[in-house]
């Protein structure tokens, strides 16, 4: 962002303020991006979102503005049209938004100042609720597929178990490489508030190779899920989703060898 740019951002948002304190508006000091922020990767409708904004803030930030006011006979003028094209882009953005955090994906978010990691974050749906969940994964980065394989509420819990495809961070052996994990959450929606727990199936950079033999991804979502993988002897997980509140069950090592 040039100095020039800053700079009149700044008296925007101080006449915006004066504007509002004479109406006898009680307004908060508004995040002002300093000239080395860099804006998240993470973007709706091609706005971006710089540290400490709201998603609404940055969307105002960085619309043309709709007055300017005379610096010498403190004259203010009102430009209607950008105003009118500014208020469909706000309604357009509110619905976008709406829509975005009501479906489910799982995406990398990138580190966006000094002292970030990457994180990889979901975002599951139930009705008319959702819940962003994002963790620091030291291994898997830019999901390839995912799906929800199951997904019941009993109460104001939901119960889901998701399957996660993505790309090894790794590089060397691993490079182009994939990794594979389940996650099951116990989601209290009332509460907005949820448990996680999650098992790495397939890993390069972890050696865990997947041994099922029918793929996860075309489980019917209503017989016993088993899965298998080797990490050095052969071990077993499932998933009853007759009683989904057990989540993703540790059966005993099968106690076979690598070289059995």
């Amino acid at each position: 962002m040039s100095k020039h740019l800053f700079l009149v951002a700044l008296v925007a948002v101080s006449i915006s303020l004066s504007a509002q304190t004479k109406k006898g508006k009680k307004t908060e000091e508004p995040v002002v991006p300093t000239e080395t922020s860099r804006p998240s990767i993470d973007t709706i409708l091609g706005f971006a979102m710089y540290d400490g904004m709201t998603p609404f803030e940055a969307v105002d930030y960085q619309l043309p503005h709709e007055s300017e006011t005379d610096p010498v006979t403190g004259k203010k003028t009102i430009f209607k049209e950008v105003k009118r094209s500014n208020d469909s882009i706000r309604k357009a953005f509110r619905i976008a938004y709406k829509k975005r955090n009501n479906t489910f994906y799982v995406r990398t978010k990138r580190p966006t100042k000094e002292g970030d990691k990457m994180k990889l974050c979901i975002n599951v749906v139930s009705k008319d609720t959702n819940l962003l969940y994002c963790m620091v994964d030291s291994v898997m980065k830019d999901p390839e597929f995912n799906k929800v394989l199951f997904q019941q509420q009993k109460g104001d819990t939901t119960y889901i178990l998701l399957y996660v495809y993505a790309f090894s961070k790794l590089g060397g052996n691993c490079n182009g490489e994939k990794e594979a994990k389940l996650f099951f959450a116990r989601w209290n929606t009332v509460e907005g508030r949820a448990i996680w727990k999650n098992k790495y199936i397939n890993s390069c950079a972890k050696t865990i190779t997947n041994m099922t033999k029918t793929p996860i991804e075309q489980w019917d979502g209503k017989s016993k899920l088993v899965v298998e993988y080797h990490r050095g002897n052969f071990y077993e997980i499932a998933f009853d989703p007759e009683h989904p509140e057990l989540g993703i069950q540790n059966n005993k090592e099968s106690g076979k060898t690598a070289s059995e």
